[in-house]
């Protein structure tokens, strides 16, 4: 890997032209329609009977974060006997491996792309908040989640090299295992985040205060709104403690997910909760980096502002590892609905580029 550049696959993925082949709203509807109904299921903890969203040849898995909480998988395996590269997809806020654009992603890279491949639930959500209490912390521990999760699929003879691709919080997730890799050295291929943040306090407290109705990030407040409620009544169904759930907010649909970090993140951890955004910010390490990683977001993203990535390439300037993109349009994790044969062309050109295949 010592060979390759981020600035020589940087420019031939520049070269790859974006053009958006839909409006905006049907672009957002072509991206985010299918997720939905699948996300109310898996915060209400439904499990629905009938065919499963993977084809049979992948198989459900358990396996240990670095911190040995238990996270469930689906782990695709060619059983070939030929050596090729693996990749592991990671959701994002409220969501699982059964979402539309991880199935989509993980799908393509198994059976287009000659990748083996596991898609997971990070902790606190989908199956994995099945096994475990242990909440989310935005991106520290689950960079832990993706580390074990790369361990566990380059432990297979087969793989060769394991990429991480993640979205949103699971773009914060895969920055944080880029920075932790260091230590604990299990990715070997390349690392993509579509639509991450800088700082974790910001978005946590932008999610904890109501915009005004006419603002662009009203829409996206409102549905995280009523995710949140659902996840309150699952909470309060699975009997997790009135405590965790008063501390979601004092009245329905009014979430602080401040008091959250406060009073149950940062006791579950042992740390304070300064310690908690400090070690889940990007921002706070990406000059560090020693893994290839391109970082993409849109300027009209309305979760993750733009100025977020500004704050990034910051913070990063200077180090060779790191590429941040910044594109004219593409909402929040996107850009498949805007232009979805530049979303999949980058996605393998970059993968194949770090992937160690057998010559």
């Amino acid at each position: 890997m010592s060979e390759k550049e981020m600035r020589e696959i940087g420019g031939m993925l520049r070269e790859i032209r974006f053009s958006p082949r839909r409006n905006h709203l049907l672009a957002l509807a072509g991206a985010y329609a299918p997720d939905f109904s699948r996300i109310s299921m898996d915060i209400m903890g439904m499990r629905p009977e009938g065919p499963r969203p993977y084809p049979d040849r992948f198989e459900k898995v358990v396996f240990p974060s670095l911190d040995d909480t238990p996270l469930v998988g689906v782990l695709g395996l060619h059983g070939d006997g030929k050596k090729r590269p693996g990749v592991v997809f990671c959701h994002g806020f409220h969501g699982s491996k059964n979402k539309n654009y991880i199935m989509e992603a993980a799908l393509k890279a198994f059976s287009e792309w000659d990748y083996d491949v596991l898609a997971f639930d990070l902790r606190d959500f989908g199956e994995s908040r099945d096994l475990s209490h242990a909440p989310s912390t935005g991106g520290w521990k689950e960079g832990q989640d993706i580390l074990g999760a790369c361990r566990f699929l380059g432990g297979m003879e087969e793989v060769t090299s394991v990429g991480a691709v993640g979205y949103s919080l699971g773009a914060s997730a895969v920055l944080n295992a880029a920075h932790q890799n260091e230590v604990y050295p299990y990715i070997t291929g390349g690392v993509l985040a579509w639509s991450g943040f800088a700082s974790m306090e910001e978005i946590v407290s932008r999610f904890s205060r109501r915009p005004p109705v006419g603002d662009p990030f009203f829409p996206y407040y409102a549905a995280f709104i009523l995710l949140t409620e659902l996840r309150r009544l699952e909470m309060r169904r699975q009997g997790n403690g009135e405590e965790a759930v008063a501390s979601l907010g004092d009245r329905p649909l009014s979430p602080d997910f401040r008091r959250y970090v406060r009073e149950v993140v940062a006791p579950h951890y042992g740390k304070s909760e300064e310690a908690i955004y400090a070690l889940s910010s990007p921002r706070n390490f990406v000059a560090r980096v020693e893994h290839p990683v391109l970082l993409v977001h849109a300027e009209d993203d309305p979760v993750c502002p733009v100025g977020e990535m500004e704050e990034l390439r910051r913070a990063g300037r200077g180090n060779p590892n790191l590429d941040v993109w910044v594109l004219p349009t593409g909402s929040h994790c996107a850009f498949m609905g805007f232009d979805e044969d530049w979303y999949w062309s980058v996605m393998r050109r970059f993968l194949d580029y770090w992937a160690e295949r057998p010559s």
